[in-house]
C-alpha cells in the first residue's frame, strides 16, 4: 500500500493540546504600547463586516480587554498572553524571534451581548515575530449561532502491547440550533494534508487545497444512514459518531466504553456492532485496510450537506507515491470545520510550518493541543458560549479553533 499525502511519523506521532490556564500574562505598556518595540504590539479591531457590532459596543476606534495569545512554533504548546487597553492594543515584549500562533479572543459578557447580538469575538493567525519587534492588527469576527458543530474530538493513537491502538476514536456532533436536525445523508470527512512542509509535499505544492476559499478537499468521505427524518437530533443534544462502537476500556481502562454510540464508521474489514447504525462510505476510495476513516490529532474535520460525490469537482494531485484523487466539498455546503493541533514541538522541530490547512473563512487558527500518544483520557471539546442567557448550553464558534478548544476528560454524548 503506497504512503499517504504526508510522511507516516507525522500521522502517528505524539500530539499535544493547550488549556486556557497554559498562559504567562503581560500587561500592555504604559500609553498603549501604540508603537513598536521587541516582540509583538497587537492592534485588536471588530472585523469591517461586523461594523454593527462594533457600534453597538462604542468599540470603532478598538476592543479593549481582549486576550492576544501567542504561542512560538517548535516549542511545547504554552500560550503567552497580554490584554488589549482601552484603545485596544496589547503588547507582548518577550517573544524571541520566529513563527508564532496568535489569537485575539474576546468572550462578552450579558449585558455586552445583549447589545451587540453576539456573545464572542475572535482572530487567528500564524505570523513572524521578528527580531525587532513586530506589529499586526487583528480584525475580530463574531462567533456563529444556531448551527450543528462537532463539539468534541478523541483520537489519541497509543502504543498497547507495542502495536498502534487507534480503534477508540470518536467524535461528537452537537445541535446549537432552536430546531431539531436530522443527520441523514450528511458527510462526514477529513482534510487529509497535515500543514508541514514535508520533503514529499512541500507547502507550495499543497497551497492550492489548503487554501482554497471555495471549499476544502478531502479523499475519503463517509454519509450518515437514514432517508431523511430517522436520525433527529433534537435542540441541545449531543450524538456521538465513533470508529468502533465498542467497549474500549477492556483493552485499557483509560479508553471509553462507546458500545453505545450513536454510530459508527464501518470498512469492509472491521468490526460491527448490530445496534449501532454505520456510516456509510462514500469517498472516491475506502480508507485503508478494511478500516473505517481514522482521524487524528493535526486534521481537519468537518460536517457537510449530503453531496453527490460523482458531480463534485476533483483534481488529481500527482505525487511521488502515485496520484489521489481529491474532491472538492463546497464552502455552501460546509457545516462546521474543526481543526485539531499538536501540543508537542517533535513535529514543528522536523518541518517548517504551511500558513494552515484549510482556507480561514473555515477555520483561521487550529487549537486543541493534544499530547495524542499520552493523555489517554482527554479530547478536544468545544467551550461554551460566554455572555447572555439566551447563550447557555450552545457551544462557541468562532472558526477560530485555537479558543473555541480546550482540552478535557472525555464526555462522549454529554456536550459541555
Amino acid at each position: 500500500m503506497r504512503s499517504r499525502l504526508v510522511p507516516v511519523g507525522v500521522l502517528f506521532c505524539g500530539s499535544g493540546l493547550g488549556c486556557a490556564g497554559d498562559v504567562g500574562l503581560s500587561d500592555p505598556p504604559p500609553g498603549g504600547g501604540d508603537h513598536l518595540r521587541p516582540g509583538l504590539t497587537a492592534r485588536v479591531e471588530v472585523a469591517p463586516e461586523a461594523a454593527e457590532v462594533a457600534e453597538a459596543l462604542g468599540w470603532t476606534d478598538g476592543v479593549p480587554g481582549a486576550e492576544v495569545r501567542a504561542h512560538r512554533i517548535g516549542t511545547d504548546f504554552a500560550w503567552e498572553t497580554a490584554v488589549t487597553d482601552d484603545r485596544g492594543t496589547a503588547h507582548l515584549p518577550h517573544l524571541a524571534a520566529g513563527l508564532y500562533r496568535v489569537a485575539a479572543y474576546r468572550p462578552l459578557s450579558g449585558a455586552e451581548s445583549e447589545r451587540a447580538g453576539v456573545s464572542a469575538l475572535a482572530s487567528g493567525q500564524l505570523l513572524e515575530v521578528a527580531g525587532a519587534g513586530s506589529a499586526r492588527t487583528m480584525a475580530l469576527a463574531p462567533n456563529r449561532t444556531g448551527s450543528l458543530v462537532i463539539s468534541e474530538v478523541y483520537a489519541p493513537s497509543p502504543l498497547v502491547a507495542e502495536l498502534r491502538y487507534n480503534f477508540h476514536m470518536y467524535f461528537e456532533l452537537y445541535n446549537g440550533s432552536a430546531r431539531t436536525v436530522f443527520l441523514d445523508g450528511l458527510t462526514f470527512g477529513i482534510v487529509p494534508i497535515v500543514d508541514i512542509d514535508a520533503p514529499t509535499v512541500p507547502c507550495s505544492e499543497s497551497a492550492r487545497f489548503r487554501k482554497d476559499p471555495e471549499g476544502v478537499w478531502a479523499e475519503f468521505l463517509h454519509r450518515f444512514p437514514g432517508e431523511g427524518s430517522d436520525h433527529p437530533l433534537a435542540p441541545g443534544e449531543a450524538a456521538v459518531v465513533a470508529l468502533d462502537a465498542i467497549d474500549h476500556s477492556v483493552v485499557d481502562g483509560r479508553f471509553p466504553d462507546l458500545s453505545n454510540a450513536d454510530f459508527e464508521l464501518l470498512g469492509s474489514a472491521d468490526v460491527d456492532n448490530p445496534d449501532v447504525p454505520n456510516l456509510i462510505e462514500v469517498g472516491v476510495q475506502p480508507w485503508f485496510h478494511g478500516h473505517g476513516l481514522l482521524f487524528y490529532i493535526g486534521h481537519s474535520l468537518f460536517i457537510a450537506n449530503e453531496v453527490d460525490t460523482e458531480s463534485l469537482h476533483r483534481v488529481v494531485w500527482s505525487l511521488p507515491a502515485g496520484d489521489d484523487t481529491m474532491l472538492r466539498i463546497p464552502a455552501a455546503d460546509l457545516i462546521d470545520v474543526v481543526s485539531t493541533e499538536r501540543g508537542d514541538a517533535s513535529q514543528d522541530q522536523r518541518y517548517e510550518r504551511c500558513d494552515g490547512v484549510v482556507h480561514g473563512d473555515f477555520d483561521q487558527l487550529g487549537g486543541g493541543f493534544l499530547l495524542g500518544g499520552r493523555e489517554l483520557t482527554l479530547s478536544a471539546q468545544r467551550i461554551p458560549l460566554p455572555g447572555a442567557a439566551g447563550a447557555a448550553g450552545h457551544l462557541q464558534d468562532t472558526n477560530v479553533s485555537a479558543v473555541d478548544l480546550i482540552k478535557a476528560p472525555v464526555t462522549p454524548g454529554r456536550a459541555r
